[in-house]
């Protein structure tokens, strides 16, 4: 399961920012009331990263001392998945004007999602200093202060592709299964997609109880990915085969992301992740003849989060259908499918790009989940 919580989160900081400069602006002697970059704040809004990371290049070459337009330039990149340069320019426009709770309140978001929530507590609190009455950001820092007590507590298990970080001799052997379980799927799950990250994946064991205070999932999910795979792990060596597909789902998901970190819908990305967790397909087929409904798969592309237990089920079964499909279909080129969709081509242009018809593909599907019948 993914999240998507965050980016909702960063673009209400960032349509904040665009009316402190409109404020600003009216405020302004009459030479400096026009918006900087106009173009580019509107192509962000209109969801045109690429376009708006452009032109605040540009303007950034002209302007290198503007803290508003490393801010656009920290936004733009950070939709486009560029969270290093996203970071270094939200760092640079809160050097220039340390009075700047959005760009400190985006930079802590960021940091949160590349996994460093050091910078990212450091940089709420600097923004809840400076605006003391926005209890979103007050209730975000301690949330993000009670997870880093839990993970403080925990040991760690580190290695060249993964840091698993557990409860100590209660969850040791825990540990060690999964750490072996991610290590052999990194090269089965990386070599159907073409995908091999290169940055450590930091991977977290919690309770039933930590995984749903921290993670704020439904009560259904048994792991989530959000930059870093969580995992809830209650009696979890009671059904270890279990354990592992959830492992591999989310490793799913991470893979993915390190191919196209964006634009991916949520039930080809949940798709994936639940035809590649194991080699055992029979499930969704049970699961759609009981149901004898299914969702249009259009209508599942924001993911599954809003669903109940059953509807939930529902929808990824007909998603690893779906999926199952396309992989047949799309054979070694899933990986180049997954970057055109990544960079913005339309669903159906990507498939044409890799010799698959639209048309085909959703026949063979609706015929496999009974709606050709």
């Amino acid at each position: 399961m993914r999240t998507s919580d965050r980016a909702r989160r960063v673009m209400g900081l960032a349509v904040g920012v665009l009316a402190c400069l409109a404020v600003s602006a009216a405020a302004a002697p009459p030479r400096q009331r026009e918006v900087v970059a106009p173009e580019a704040w509107a192509a962000l809004q209109d969801g045109d990263a690429a376009k708006a990371a452009s032109i605040f290049r540009q303007e950034l070459e002209r302007r290198p001392n503007d803290p508003y337009l490393y801010f656009g330039a920290g936004w733009a990149a950070f939709v486009l998945g560029r969270t290093d340069a996203a970071i270094s320019a939200l760092k640079k426009a809160v050097e220039i004007e340390p009075h700047f709770p959005q760009a400190l309140a985006m930079l802590a978001e960021v940091a949160y999602a590349s996994g460093d929530l050091d910078l990212a507590i450091r940089s709420l609190e600097k923004a809840t200093k400076l605006a003391p009455r926005d209890r979103r950001l007050a209730q975000q820092l301690e949330k993000w202060r009670s997870e880093s007590a839990v993970h403080d507590s925990l040991t760690e298990k580190s290695g060249v592709r993964f840091r698993v970080l557990y409860e100590g001799g209660t969850q040791q052997a825990l540990g060690d299964r999964i750490s072996r379980v991610l290590e052999n799927a990194y090269w089965t799950v990386g070599k159907t997609l073409n995908s091999y990250p290169s940055e450590t994946l930091t991977v977290i064991l919690y309770t039933d109880r930590q995984f749903q205070d921290i993670t704020r999932s439904p009560a259904w999910a048994g792991g989530g990915y959000d930059g870093r795979i969580r995992l809830a792990v209650g009696g979890a060596m009671k059904a270890p085969a279990s354990l592992d597909r959830v492992v591999v789902h989310e490793l799913v998901h991470a893979m993915i992301a390190n191919t196209a970190p964006r634009n991916i819908p949520g039930w080809l990305h949940e798709g994936l992740a639940s035809y590649l967790e194991s080699n055992d397909h029979a499930w969704s087929r049970a699961v759609i003849r009981r149901s004898g409904s299914v969702y249009p798969l259009e209508d599942l592309a924001g993911g599954f989060g809003g669903l109940d237990r059953d509807s939930a089920l529902v929808a990824y079964a007909e998603s690893e259908i779906a999926a199952e499909v396309l992989c047949a279909m799309a054979g070694p080129n899933i990986g180049v499918f997954l970057q055109m969709v990544g960079n913005g081509d339309p669903l159906d242009q990507a498939l044409l790009g890799i010799r698959v018809q639209p048309e085909a593909f959703r026949a063979e599907w609706k015929r496999r989940v009974g709606l050709s019948k």
